[in-house]
């Protein structure tokens, strides 16, 4: 007998009984709140993510300000997981390479070593690189040991961190953000800091100005990597709203039988280009091109150079290279970001600027309150100093006639009407400070301080003259972005036309990307099959009552066999649906669902379809999916074993989807299913004689049904 193992009983009170919504509640959405509010999404404020804002301020705590030594970057993100921020050193790396890219609008911080050059480059290993702030990041944390900022106790309790950083520029318009969280998604352009600034100033001075001034003093966006919005549409949109799609796209120029490739759009980067440029060559979409060659360096920035074969124009390649791959796309702004109590939500352009504007308010005023209570202190000791150089024979004459301290303290108060305070910073002072020359200088001290206490006063008590000290600032925070490098570099193309998507005298053009896209029965996607996906609206039904609308998004750009969805198990049957049609799905069961296609909403290629009709429990499924052209005299023939029946289509309701259907086929003599339905827009004849349509709710004939055909 082989042996056997004693398994204690295991222990009930380790067991943990939970439904799923409780352990959702309790748990997922927990991480839900930690991912939205601690790591995705910037503040609308100082216009940080924490991971970003723990690691500028690690950086100044370090004092790796402009043109002091800068450090390696390993020590710097270490210092960040280790004191501040609880995660992967390498995701804190990712996040300094992209503040120190040389794509970025702003750097923020100064790398030495191989940071990014172009989007989607990798930077070197943070033990060969070094970073320090750069002069617009010192900016963002200037005011730091002014006490201009709340400060809270880091995740372990050992040290104290900002909630937000004093930040003399707004970042988040500036520099753009892209982040993804739980049912959350900001995407912010990049904008010229010159802009940006002009902008603060004149919400600063008149908040309720109009959209159509704020549009001119913002007409769109900056990036760092150039390349230029082609029309307004969306534009504006965006500016008023946050959130509007616009169309961005790269510089390619045309040197003889060359395209030249120097700019990107934002968030593509240079390899998805060139190995789309490949794919569409092995593909012969681009049978014109004879070579492609990377000539990116340090010293000239981007260069992909696409040569032309002979009998084919550069041009030709240029249009090609817009309409077929990412240097030209459309850029989703969507402003999201957190509020005071870090709540993500949506933001306009204005609102953003206001947010940035009230933290200024808030950094002077409490830099404001802490500096007045400094003065306050420093008055009141010079006013006890000043009284006891009054006469100081007296002040000399009681300190020496006291016993102790105590004595001395008290004789003080008594003689001078002091208070503890001042009598014991009186004891405390050296005799050298009891000259002539000192009382000269305590008088300066004092009417400069007293000048301070008023303009404080005046600065904590009046939002009117922290707008005159915010504007000031403003100015001269502006000087940072006097350089050529913060010259506009995206161009605003308002007169262009995009390339892949436009309109013409018929209405709009669908993008020419999925021109050639077609659908057939069997629910293949495909370049020979089937109807043309622009001409109407791709439709697929399954036997389980599923169906799908789609316009053909999220194809990709090769054409191939592509099924209609991931999973065709038990499709029953797909095509394209003409303008205004609507899709019949027949039961089993003898029941029909009309649906109208604008009441559903279209999927991608991703999409697996949604419930479309509800069938009975005891074995119906879906025989038939008959799109109907909605024109009178059109009408459906149905079949079961023993009878047939001819339904008038303008009989049948237009439903919802997700309904079971009405009954168009009452079956005779115990009958329970169908075999076949099929639909003409004329009609049905039997021989040369017309059958008339009935309405659902007729019995169906007995017969075969064989002899019945669609009228022409």
């Amino acid at each position: 007998m082989p042996a056997t193992l004693d398994i204690p009983e295991q222990n009930a009170d380790l067991v943990l009984e939970q439904s799923a919504d409780d352990y959702w509640n309790h748990y997922q959405l927990t991480f839900a709140l930690y991912s939205v509010s601690d790591r995705a999404i910037p503040s609308a404020f100082d216009g940080l993510k924490p991971g970003q804002r723990r690691l500028l301020y690690q950086m100044y705590d370090s004092r790796l300000l402009p043109g002091n030594k800068p450090q390696k970057s390993s020590k710097v993100c270490s210092a960040v997981t280790g004191n501040l921020h609880p995660h992967g050193g390498a995701s804190m790396y990712g996040a300094a390479a992209l503040m120190a890219a040389e794509f970025q609008r702003v750097k923020v911080i100064d790398g030495q070593g191989a940071f990014p050059r172009i989007q989607g480059d990798i930077p070197a290993a943070d033990r060969y690189t070094e970073m320090r702030l750069s002069a617009p990041g010192a900016a963002l944390t200037a005011e730091l040991a002014d006490h201009a900022v709340p400060m809270v106790a880091t995740f372990d309790g050992e040290w104290i961190e900002p909630t937000v950083l004093p930040a003399q520029w707004p970042v988040l318009l500036c520099n753009g953000a892209i982040g993804i969280a739980e049912g959350w998604a900001t995407k912010v352009p990049a904008h010229n800091p010159r802009e940006i600034m002009a902008a603060c100033r004149a919400l600063l001075k008149t908040p309720n100005m109009t959209d159509d001034r704020l549009v001119k003093l913002i007409p769109g966006p900056d990036w760092g990597s150039g390349a230029t919005v082609v029309g307004t549409a969306g534009l504006r949109e965006y500016i008023t709203t946050g959130r509007g799609q616009f169309t961005v796209r790269g510089t390619v120029s045309v040197d003889g039988k060359n395209a030249v490739i120097t700019e990107l759009p934002p968030g593509v980067a240079s390899n998805t280009v060139q190995e789309r440029i490949r794919a569409l060559v092995e593909s012969g979409e681009m049978s014109g091109v004879a070579d492609m060659s990377d000539l990116t360096d340090r010293r000239n920035g981007l260069r992909i150079v696409v040569t032309a074969k002979r009998g084919h124009s550069a041009e030709q390649i240029r249009d090609q290279l817009l309409a077929l791959t990412p240097l030209e796309s459309s850029f989703a702004a969507s402003l999201v970001a957190l509020d005071e109590d870090r709540v993500p939500r949506w933001w306009s352009v204005r609102e953003l600027i206001a947010a940035f504007l009230h933290l200024r308010d808030s950094v002077v005023l409490r830099r404001s309150e802490y500096r007045l209570e400094k003065v306050t202190a420093r008055r009141h000791l010079v006013a006890g100093l000043m009284t006891i150089h009054l006469d100081i024979d007296a002040a000399v004459a009681v300190i020496r006639g006291s016993d102790t301290v105590d004595d001395a303290r008290q004789g003080l108060q008594e003689r001078f009407g002091i208070d503890t305070e001042q009598a014991d910073y009186v004891l405390a002072l050296q005799l050298r400070r009891l000259t002539k020359l000192d009382v000269i200088e305590l008088q300066a001290e004092a009417e400069k301080l007293d000048a301070e206490f008023a303009e404080l006063t005046e600065l904590v008590a009046n939002p009117d003259a922290r707008r005159v000290v915010i504007d000031n600032e403003l100015v001269e925070t502006a000087k940072l972005f006097k350089g050529p490098e913060f010259d506009r570099r995206t161009v605003l193309d308002f007169d262009a036309t995009p390339i892949a998507s436009g309109s013409d005298e018929d209405g709009p053009r669908a993008r020419k990307t999925n021109a050639a896209w077609r659908l057939d029965d069997r629910g293949v996607f495909s370049d020979s099959h089937g109807v043309l996906l622009t001409s109407g609206l791709g439709w697929a039904v399954w036997a389980d009552g599923r169906i799908k609308f789609t316009t053909g998004s999220g194809l990709p750009f090769k054409i191939r066999d592509i099924p209609v969805a991931p999973d065709i198990t038990g499709l029953l049957s797909s095509g394209v649906l003409a303008p205004g049609s609507h899709l019949a799905l027949v039961t089993r069961r003898g029941k029909v669902l009309r649906i109208d296609p604008a009441a559903v909403n279209p999927q991608g290629a991703a999409g697996n379809g949604v419930a479309g009709v509800k069938l009975a429990a005891d074995g119906d499924e879906v025989i038939a999916a008959l799109p109907l052209t909605c024109e009178n005299g059109e009408a459906i023939l149905s079949v079961s074993e023993k009878g047939w029946k001819v339904t008038e289509v303008a009989d049948i309701p237009v439903k919802g989807r997700g309904g079971t259907g009405v009954g168009f086929h009452p079956f005779v003599n115990g009958e329970t299913t169908l075999l076949s339905a099929a639909v003409s827009p004329t009609g049905f004849v039997r021989g040369k004689k017309a059958v008339p349509p009935q309405n659902r709710a007729k019995a169906s004939v007995k017969g075969s049904g064989s002899d019945i055909t669609p009228a022409t």
